[in-house]
């Protein structure tokens, strides 16, 4: 894994507690999360290296803590990041201007989606049921 140190104004990024409660997980959870290699979090400066959540992290949380909810195993989340940093490392190393838009082109769409899924409090995402009032 890359060095996760801070290098910037670690007050501006919210620590485990805060991130916890942006995603909707116990700051447990997101430990959980951050050794299973779902979500990646930065460390402050000094001995004690406090983590600190970027913005892409708490929506990939957020994100997660919905796909296990609909019953997928972090292990496949793992995966998809994986698969995502793999697919972006060669992206960067075919040279190819075609495959770097493309990837940029995703990620366009992606945070267009979740921008305006945070806009619509009543959205919900696919596979992501309402409970009915019957409890089934």
């Amino acid at each position: 894994m890359p060095d996760n140190t801070v290098d910037r104004d670690s007050d501006e990024l919210p620590r485990i507690g805060p991130a916890g409660e942006a995603i909707g997980l116990s700051p447990r959870m997101v430990r959980y999360l951050e050794v299973q290699g779902v979500v990646a979090a930065e460390r402050g400066p000094g001995p004690r290296g406090h983590r600190h959540y970027p913005p892409g992290e708490l929506a990939l949380g957020k994100a997660a803590a919905q796909a296990m909810e609909a019953g997928h195993p972090t292990a496949t989340l793992r995966a998809l990041r994986t698969l995502a940093a793999r697919r972006v490392a060669d992206a960067r190393g075919s040279g190819d201007p075609l495959a770097w838009f493309e990837l940029l082109a995703l990620a366009r769409e992606v945070e267009t989606a979740r921008r305006a899924d945070e806009g619509h409090p009543h959205h919900r995402p696919p596979g992501d049921r309402e409970e009915r009032r019957d409890g089934r």
